[in-house]
């Protein structure tokens, strides 16, 4: 899915971002990572919502890499 793809780049580059702690990187890091988790279809997965929904970048990360 042409999303997950784009969301998989966007928390990679947040994780990136927040390793070097430039508050404008991560800063629109973020928003990206947030504009694309509104853009999830409804059949997204609810493991994948849950760890966006509590913030779980990592862990979104990783499930988007084994799936």
């Amino acid at each position: 899915m042409e999303i997950e793809r784009q969301l998989h780049a966007a928390l990679a580059a947040f994780l990136a971002a927040s390793a070097t702690r430039d508050a404008g990187q991560i800063g629109a890091a973020l928003r990206r990572v947030l504009e694309l988790e509104k853009q999830l279809p409804a059949d997204a997965p609810e493991r994948l919502r849950h760890f966006l929904a509590r913030r779980s970048y990592q862990k979104a990360l990783e499930f988007l890499e084994t799936t």
